[in-house]
């Protein structure tokens, strides 16, 4: 193994073992994580682009309005959710479009603006989810298939990948790589049918469709506004890992969609 390897799965072990707990033992402990993802998260994101964040009004605003929703999240959103979702799906389509169609990233025009759509607004959204009984399986089974999806993803390009799956934006994904994680989280879904006992199988494996596609699509989102400003991670948090941002941008992307699928089923 080498060293890099290493340090990655030692960080994942260390850092893996509290979140599992965060989000296993109750609803309570379950929201903590994602506001504390949400707070770290848009703050390690607007500081990519305001290094002085405190005396960058665009930002300092930003974030402030970006802690205040997140808390507002945890009470009903009532009237405000499916509007809420809305604008979230289609900033999630804007930001795919600019992904396949444009050389820069678009967030680098409104960073502070896609700060609250892009980073947090999937979270307040889950968050709300509180009050609904499908919360702790969503949450649970996204964050659990995008950890299947990334690590067969990884380990499938290593081992069989050739054919570079976006080489302009991240180089180190492969074809290979992008469908055995896909069919790998499909297979895995039958375990979360198993385990929650709600949903049939065809169900589940559309919701491990949608974490798997968008996870993957939001992964290659982040590359590209990390390469429109010349950096490797968003943060230093975790070692081997980066920041917070690198390590949930799957999961925060994806959750729009998860979200709207679970209201359909439900």
């Amino acid at each position: 193994m080498s060293s890099g390897l290493r340090q990655r799965v030692i960080t994942a072990i260390c850092i893996g073992i509290p979140i599992l707990f965060f989000v296993f033992y109750s609803d309570t402990t379950r929201v903590s994580f994602l506001l504390l993802v949400g707070v770290l998260a848009s703050h390690e994101y607007l500081k990519l682009f305001y290094p002085k964040l405190i005396k960058s009004p665009s930002g300092l605003i930003s974030f402030l309005i970006s802690v205040a929703l997140l808390f507002y999240a945890t009470q009903q959103l009532d009237i405000f959710f499916i509007p809420l979702l809305a604008v979230s799906i289609f900033s999630s389509v804007v930001l795919l479009y600019d992904l396949f169609y444009n050389e820069s990233s678009i967030q680098e025009k409104m960073p502070a603006l896609w700060n609250i759509l892009y980073v947090v607004l999937p979270l307040v959204l889950i968050i709300n989810l509180n009050h609904e009984n499908t919360f702790s399986m969503i949450l649970i089974s996204t964050l659990l298939m995008i950890w299947i999806s990334d690590i067969s993803a990884y380990f499938v390009g290593r081992t069989i990948g050739k054919r570079k799956l976006f080489p302009r934006v991240s180089p180190g994904k492969t074809w290979e790589g992008f469908w055995g994680a896909g069919l790998i989280t499909v297979l895995f879904s039958y375990a979360f049918f198993s385990y929650f006992g709600i949903y049939d199988v065809r169900q589940w494996a559309l919701i491990a469709i949608s974490v798997w596609l968008f996870g993957s699509l939001g992964d290659l989102v982040e590359s590209k506004f990390k390469r429109s400003l010349n950096i490797k991670d968003s943060g230093n948090i975790m070692p081997g890992h980066g920041g917070i941002l690198d390590r949930f941008d799957a999961f925060i992307f994806c959750l729009p969609f998860v979200v709207s699928l679970s209201l359909v089923f439900n």
